[in-house]
């Protein structure tokens, strides 16, 4: 539970570290505190999503990859009609941000696993001792 707290918190932050890139390219010069709250629900909502697309097992590995790539996308989306962002962002550009979000919180699950695997085999190292 705790792992999937700090993954909403990352998958918002780096959200809206690429929101503000891309809103500062297109002239803006501020975000709106309503846009965090926005963000902030819809990375709940991804997470969600992520955890039950995870109880679904295929035998080829590219087919879960591009269910939760097509589920992010999907869900970004629709929270774009939504929350009306298309008013002010391209639909092309929030799929972007979707897929660099998510290619960002792969990078970071990797690190994360090899930092398990490292820890789990220093205690096997102990444990032969």
């Amino acid at each position: 539970m705790k792992s999937k707290i700090q993954n909403v918190f990352a998958i918002t932050g780096i959200a809206l570290v690429l929101l503000s890139v891309v809103a500062k390219l297109y002239g803006g010069r501020f975000l709106c505190i309503e846009t965090v709250y926005q963000v902030f629900a819809v990375s709940v909502v991804i997470q969600v999503v992520l955890v039950l697309l995870k109880k679904f097992e295929s035998r080829y590995f590219m087919v879960e990859i591009l269910l939760e790539i097509g589920a992010v996308l999907g869900l970004l989306l629709v929270a774009g009609v939504f929350f009306d962002w298309y008013s002010s962002i391209p639909v092309w550009v929030l799929v972007v941000m979707g897929l660099l979000v998510y290619l960002i919180g792969c990078v970071i699950d990797m690190f994360q696993i090899q930092n398990e695997v490292k820890t789990i085999n220093r205690y096997l190292e102990k444990q032969k001792e």
